[in-house]
């Protein structure tokens, strides 16, 4: 039998919390309490009480003998503490020897619901017989466990159960069996979502994942679709989290394979326009592995047959991430100092990836220098970086390569000018070392075998600091008092002027990215295209907090406007010039009460006062009952498009979901859906939903699928 952790939480504390001896408990009942003097023995009869730190029994009848140190409960036993209930037919507590039982036991803690026919033992270890742990309220529908025999043990880490002989259900069907099982209090036992519908694309079809328990720190299953149209999909899966004093490891493996019956134009084309074939299939893996407090990894491996698999098979993998990546990083943290090494692979051949084979570098955290009041940081890198367009299109032979050593050196020194006004002066340099360069965009007369660049930094921050508080009080929006913290800003930057870009194979170059430029040298992730930059970034930083209901303070808003001003103007995203006052950022947060939430980031085009990006996304819920969401998404000439979201709850099993897109630039409703959400039991989720979808390059324009899920699993 399983049993929450908090469910056993509160067994251990009733077994430590008798100590009937050192402090007699308050015992009450209707009828008048008996007392034994010869036997020393307190009996209790209707609605008897038996209350001792935090903790309440109550039964039909409570017996308390004091020498022996025996408390005995009978009859619609209910045990209470800190919100738990446990209900048996009978308790006995032996207070010298820490020992209890229970018959007929009952109890439960979301997601979990447990029943057996006794249970015993001591704090460490308690035994259960004819034990059954429902996932959910006990139903024909409902995920179940059991065993004749099982035991809970309790180490420094976490509470688990092991069971021999365990038997999974889905009400009274058996699933499968196991001989010996354990399970951790922090996860639940197994994993199942299932899926169907109907489109034009794929047919009808049939979407399965499932993970099985195999050892207490293992789930393994599969994931198995039918598609009339186009085959079946199949791949193993598995989840896996061991934890002990010395280390942790947590990871998942998702796959499928398919030999994909559909025609060429099914299957169409990648993204670089060239045929899809008909053997697809998809890995997706990750990993975070810890080695005690200093040592840790992270790892993964994103390989697609074809740029489109998971798209036109897996949509919830390709809707979180359209772009894979694959990497393994290993890093060791010293006091204030770090050593790491970092590879980026690529697995793909749809995909032009800047290679790292790999990246080793040491980080030299922020550090006093001396008793100055200054702090000095710096980094050393070597990596050897690829980049191969060949390996997209053997027709084309534009490859880059090079070695490259990296040094940066930061040193800044705050100074408070008054208690209100500080200013940090900064310096620093990024040398920078390239061996072994090849590159097809430059000719070898240009392009030097080894290469060396120098570019230096100066600069200051400049920051205000000034607040306010205010009395206000708003039990509507829980405001307990307003503070308000404003935060002007004045921050300089110049780089040197680099040598011939030119003379560089450039493989780690600018991306079109439109947040706020990096202002810090050392910083900067585009190392073969740094140009020679002299700025300064005007800004007004604001903050609104009030009193949180337990402790501290909770944000209510924050404002914020940024401008740069360019004394050196390079070439904008879209090829132009820059200009001087190159643009205005505004960045607003509003949180003011728990039933909304509005977030703003915007940008200008200062001189024109022309909009040029606008990311809005405002929420608003009323309770339970429904939810509202409103996204907009512009980029002057290129992106105009708005997203409306919304769930209402007709009652506890129902929901109503929408979910509408609108294009400006063309016009079109791109995508509306609409679904049904309802429980099935305590333990099953179900969506019902059509999806219309206009001028979709590869989706169906009508869908029709429906989803099962186990509600709460992992």
């Amino acid at each position: 039998m399983l049993i929450n952790a908090r469910i056993i939480s509160f067994l251990l504390t009733l077994s430590l919390a008798l100590p009937l001896n050192a402090s007699l408990p308050e015992l009450s009942s209707v009828e008048p309490l008996e007392f034994d003097e010869a036997a020393q023995r307190l009996v209790a009869r209707g609605d008897a009480r038996l209350d001792f730190d935090n903790t309440r029994v109550q039964a039909d009848r409570i017996t308390y003998y004091q020498e022996l140190g025996l408390a005995d409960a009978e009859g619609a036993v209910t045990i209470s503490r800190d919100g738990n209930r446990f209900l048996a037919d009978r308790m006995s507590y032996d207070t010298n020897e820490s020992i209890f039982s229970v018959d007929l036991l009952k109890t439960g803690q979301w997601p979990y619901y447990v029943s057996g026919v006794n249970a015993g033992g001591t704090t460490e270890d308690i035994s259960v017989e004819g034990g059954t742990l429902y996932y959910g309220n006990p139903g024909p529908f409902t995920l179940s466990v059991s065993a004749d025999s099982a035991q809970y043990l309790r180490d420094a880490n976490e509470e688990f159960v092991s069971m021999d002989g365990a038997t999974f259900r889905v009400g009274r069907v058996p699933i499968f069996y196991l001989p010996g099982y354990t399970h951790r209090m922090s996860g639940s036992p197994f994993y199942f979502e299932l899926g169907g519908g109907s489109d034009d694309e794929r047919g009808v079809y049939l979407q399965t994942t499932t993970l099985f328990p195999v050892t207490p720190w293992l789930r393994m299953g599969a994931n198995f679709d039918v598609y009339s149209k186009r085959g079946v999909l199949a791949g193993p899966t598995a989840q896996y989290a061991y934890d002990s004093e010395t280390q942790r490891i947590v990871g998942a493996i998702s796959t499928g394979y398919i030999d994909d019956a559909g025609d060429r134009s099914d299957r169409g084309v990648d993204t670089f326009g060239r045929p899809i074939g008909t053997n697809r299939g998809f890995v997706e893996w990750r990993q975070k592995y810890d080695i005690g407090e200093r040592i840790s990894t992270t790892a993964s491996l994103s390989y697609w047959a074809d740029s489109e698999v998971t798209r036109d098979f897996r949509e919830n993998l390709f809707d979180d991430d359209q772009r894979p990546d694959t990497f393994a990083e290993a890093v060791y943290s010293g006091d204030n100092w770090m050593v790491s090494a970092f590879g980026r692979f690529q697995p793909n051949q749809f995909q032009l990836v800047q290679e790292r084979l790999p990246e080793v570098r040491l980080d030299l955290l922020p550090v006093p220098v001396f008793d100055t009041g200054a702090y000095q940081k710096a980094a050393l890198s070597y990596v050897q970086l690829r980049e191969d367009f060949g390996r997209n299109d053997p027709t084309l032979t534009t490859e880059g390569e090079s070695k490259r050593f990296d040094f940066t050196y930061r040193i800044q020194r705050p100074f408070a000018l008054t208690d209100w006004l500080t200013v940090t002066p900064l310096a620093g340099a990024r040398i920078t070392q390239y061996e072994d360069q090849q590159s097809s965009f430059l000719a070898p007369a240009v392009l030097e075998d080894s290469f060396s660049r120098e570019i230096y930094e100066v600069g200051f921050d400049l920051v205000a600091r000034a607040y306010a508080s205010y009395p206000t009080v708003n039990k509507t929006a829980g405001v307990d008092g307003l503070r308000h913290i404003v935060r002007p800003v004045l921050r300089y930057r110049y780089f040197s002027d680099p040598d011939d870009l030119n003379e560089i194979a450039a493989i780690d170059r600018r991306v079109f990215d439109l947040e706020r430029p990096v202002l810090d040298l050392s910083d900067l992730r585009n190392v073969d295209e740094i140009p020679e930059t002299h700025l300064v970034r005007l800004g007004v930083e604001n903050l609104f907090q009030t009193r949180a209901e337990d402790y501290g303070s909770r944000t209510l808003a924050s404002l914020n406007f940024y401008q740069d001003i360019l004394f050196e103007k390079n070439t904008r995203f879209d090829g132009g010039d820059e200009d001087t006052f190159n643009a205005t950022w505004v960045e607003l947060v509003l949180n003011p009460a728990p039933w909304l939430k509005f977030d703003l980031a915007s940008r200008f085009e200062t001189e024109s006062l022309t909009l040029e990006e606008l990311r809005t996304r405002t929420t608003l819920y009323s309770g339970e009952i429904w939810e509202l969401g409103l996204s907009t998404d512009l980029l002057n000439k290129r992106i105009d498009q708005y997203r409306v979201d919304f769930i209402y709850r007709l009652n506890e099993r129902y929901a109503v979901l929408t979910d509408v897109r609108f294009d400006a630039d063309s016009g079109d409703f791109t995508r509306f859906r609409l679904g049904l959400r309802t429980r099935l039991g305590s333990t099953w989720e179900l969506l019902y939903a059509i999806t219309f979808r206009e001028d979709a390059r590869r989706e169906s324009d009508v869908q029709f699928d429906v989803q099962i899920r186990l509600a709460g699993a992992d």
